[in-house]
């Protein structure tokens, strides 16, 4: 019997600061479906490379362009290093994944990303926002911002 968890499998429920969720009667919840694969991918993003000593291939090396000028070159390069490492998920259509520089200045680099999951009809999205001045890095679920969204959406 094939459940939705073959593919995504499952996982505990973060929120938005990483902390385990938790239901009202104390059990942790846990993730079903894509949601699974898009915490996936946030955590790889967040997730220095090599830092893991379990699976020093999970990660990646955003937090190296974060605190870059903005060059030309430094922006493909971030942009690059998101697509590449939401590649690497063996759930994410191959050459699906879109990423751009929506904003990179001395105080912050937002930089929404874009992705279709085999088997999905929607894309599914996250946005990866530093902050220069506190350090602070997080990947968020883009659809609270519609701002986002369209004119990045991956097409067939």
């Amino acid at each position: 019997m094939s459940t939705t968890t073959d593919q995504w499998g499952q996982d505990v429920a973060l929120d938005e600061n990483g902390q385990a969720r938790v239901a009202a009667n104390g059990e942790l919840i846990l993730t079903d479906g894509p949601d699974t694969g898009v915490q996936d991918i946030g955590l790889r993003l967040l997730t220095p490379l090599g830092s893991l000593f379990y699976d020093t291939e999970f990660g990646s090396l955003i937090h190296e362009w974060i605190f870059e000028e903005s060059t030309e070159e430094n922006r493909a390069g971030l942009v690059a290093e998101l697509i590449m490492r939401t590649e690497k998920d063996p759930r994410v259509v191959p050459y699906s994944v879109r990423a751009s520089i929506l904003k990179w200045n001395e105080e912050e680099v937002v930089a929404p990303l874009f992705w279709k999951f085999i088997g999905e009809d929607q894309p599914y999205n996250l946005v990866l926002q530093a902050n220069k001045s506190t350090k602070e890095l997080t990947v968020k679920d883009a659809k609270p911002n519609p701002d986002y969204l369209s004119p990045h959406i991956p097409h067939d």
